[in-house]
């Protein structure tokens, strides 16, 4: 069977509804615009799994299973070097060697087919081609899924993620529970009660779905419900660690000998004692900013308002809102009480 095309012209998931009917075996290849590249395999017209270029590592399968604690570190290596001997599936691996439940793997592929096929509807543009396979490369654990109800879910998620993300508070907010199922002796169904162990005080909601297998989509919705019930409370803020990067030029600087790094340092050392000991002031350095060789006054308050305003967009993206003022960005950690004072080069207030 030759198909291919636009997806332009023919959403994914028009596609796989149409490969499902006919009861097709392959593989369809997907590529996007930017270079992003997928396959979704199929078995007399089921979806059996997909594979992502695309996806960040810490979403892989077998990063997954090890991140929830499935599987330990030592035996997702062994199975990566037994995955590289055999040219084997990971997840048929780690089942027919004892490694993991095969349950467990299957939940995780279920989940992993439905993030994949999302992420490629929401390319847009691109081209895709079906391929039968002449030697079936379906794995021996494997789930097999009805490409209608793929389909039908993919589409819920796209109707309904706004409303979930309205729904759930910022990804850095912590969650804690109110202990009011205990409480009151309340059951949950076995997705829900997976999702509320994970909530401990201490992780934030970014780190509940990394943890859970159900997908940021069905995880969201579930917090999103016990949010609403009252079984968990949103308590703090976990602002993500970002790791600085040097420029190459000081990338390279790190990788010299020691005794170089040394002698560059006494240079910058000597240079600031120089600066330190000069009668000329740091206006007449730079240039002369200003009369009397001093900053003015304008530039620096529109520094001031430059850190405001950045404070406002890290404050919203953190509470799902701006700030109903600057004290509130001090009370939360973002901005320093000097920044109270601030006001625009225009001598505006810079108050919201």
């Amino acid at each position: 069977m030759a198909l291919e095309g636009n997806l332009r012209d023919f959403n994914v998931l028009e596609v796989i509804q149409l490969l499902g009917q006919q009861g097709k075996s392959g593989v369809l290849r997907v590529w996007g615009k930017k270079g992003e590249e997928a396959a979704i395999f199929f078995s007399e017209g089921l979806i059996t799994h997909a594979t992502s270029s695309q996806r960040e590592e810490e979403k892989l399968l077998g990063q997954r299973l090890v991140k929830t604690g499935i599987i330990s570190r030592e035996d997702f290596e062994v199975a990566l070097r037994r995955q590289k001997e055999t040219a084997r599936y990971l997840g048929e691996i780690l089942v027919e060697e004892g490694m993991a439940d095969e349950q467990a793997i299957l939940n995780a592929l279920y989940t992993q087919i439905h993030e994949i096929i999302y992420e490629v509807f929401r390319w847009g543009e691109g081209k895709f081609k079906f391929e039968v396979l002449s030697v079936p490369q379906f794995p021996k654990v494997s789930v097999k899924l009805s490409a209608e109800e793929v389909m039908l879910n993919i589409l819920k998620m796209v109707d309904e993620w706004p409303e979930i993300e309205r729904r759930v508070p910022s990804s850095y907010m912590v969650l804690q529970q109110t202990g009011v199922l205990e409480e009151q002796g309340i059951g949950l169904p076995e997705d829900h009660d997976v999702i509320y162990r994970l909530v401990d005080g201490k992780r934030s909601v970014q780190e509940v779905v990394e943890l859970s297998l159900l997908g940021k989509f069905a995880t969201l919705e579930i917090l999103a419900d016990l949010l609403e019930g009252g079984y968990i409370r949103t308590m703090d803020i976990k602002r993500p660690h970002i790791p600085l990067k040097l420029r190459p030029g000081f990338e390279t600087l790190k990788k010299r000998p020691a005794y170089l790094a040394y002698g560059v340092g006494v240079i910058v050392a000597l240079f600031l004692l120089f600066i330190s000991l000069s009668q000329y002031n740091l206006g007449l350095l730079l240039g002369g900013l200003g009369a009397g060789g001093g900053i003015p006054k304008g530039y620096i308050e529109k520094i001031r308002q430059e850190r405001v305003e950045w404070g406002r967009k890290i404050f919203f993206l953190e509470r799902g809102r701006y700030p109903e003022g600057v004290r509130e960005l001090v009370a939360a950690g973002i901005l320093d009480e000097i920044d109270l004072k601030a006001e625009d080069a225009r001598g505006e207030d810079i108050n919201p």
